[in-house]
């Protein structure tokens, strides 16, 4: 696994030139062979998200075994992009077989495309875990770099994954609570120290009002108590950030086996984290950028 060290030192010491254009990102991709799934370290994240024990390896915990090769990618000198205050917007992971605890895995990550929007420039890292040979699970996160790159060049449209049909509330809505300190909590068990998560003037500077919940933190959190199959397919769009200390709405949706929920900030009714849950893929994500 990459030094977070070494890592760090790249984030805080190379200059970004910024993406102009019909330019592209370099295609980087890392690897990392026969890793594994700790039994202590499923635990804490567990505990940290609010989980139960009914799976072995939670669904989204990969994303959390794989933070350390997303940091190592995007503060490579070779990256256009500012890393430090990079915004998670989207993703989209697929299941296909229960991942073994203890037993050795393979890690793989690629940079797979960029499109420039009204807020600043996208891209998408795509990472797999493999096991004996065999596709276990695969995921697309999308991240924002705020700031006008690609100048002059219009804005692209969003990938068909981001935009799916809404289903109307079925179930009232739970309330819950964002912890004050998981900012520090979550980092410790993902090793992602953005310091927006963790700084109320660093989440200012990058245009937030104070520091706010990772999003993969918000999003396992809202998973608490949901049984799910081994074959399975979740998206999820980032809307607002959730701020330390404040109190969400959770409301449930679900026809047939699509499910859906939104969390909604509990003072304004503003839309923060929306997310649909399907069973069996078809067909796996396109990870050829």
């Amino acid at each position: 696994m990459p030094s977070l060290l070494g890592t760090y030192a790249r984030l805080l010491l190379i200059r970004r030139r910024g993406l102009r254009a019909g330019e592209q990102l370099p295609r980087l991709h890392i690897e990392c062979r026969s890793l594994c799934f700790e039994p202590g370290k499923i635990a804490a994240y567990r505990r940290v998200c609010g989980l139960d024990k009914t799976e072995s390896v939670p669904l989204l915990y990969p994303q959390v075994l794989l933070m350390p090769l997303h940091m190592r990618l995007v503060s490579d000198g070779r990256m256009p992009v500012q890393p430090m205050g990079l915004v998670h917007v989207r993703n989209h992971v697929q299941r296909y077989h229960a991942m073994p605890v203890g037993q050795k895995v393979d890690l793989r990550c690629r940079i797979l495309g960029e499109r420039r929007t009204a807020q600043g420039l996208e891209f998408d890292i795509g990472s797999e875990i493999w096991h004996a040979g065999a596709l276990c699970w695969q995921a697309i996160s999308t991240y924002l770099a705020r700031g006008d790159y690609l100048h002059g060049q219009a804005p692209a449209a969003l990938p068909g994954r981001a935009n799916w049909a809404l289903l109307p509330a079925t179930c009232p809505a739970a309330a819950w609570s964002v912890p004050g300190n998981i900012g520090w909590r979550f980092a410790r068990v993902s090793a992602d120290f953005n310091p927006i998560h963790l700084w109320a003037p660093a989440a200012r500077a990058c245009g937030f009002p104070r520091a706010f919940a990772h999003g993969m933190w918000s999003l396992a959190r809202s998973l608490a108590g949901q049984a799910l199959p081994v074959r399975v397919r979740l998206d999820v769009q980032f809307k607002a950030p959730l701020l330390l200390g404040s109190q969400v709405l959770q409301e449930n949706s679900q026809v047939g086996a699509c499910r859906q929920w939104r969390l909604l900030a509990a003072d304004t009714q503003r839309p923060l984290l929306l997310a649909q849950l399907q069973h069996g893929p078809v067909q796996a994500l396109n990870l050829t950028g």
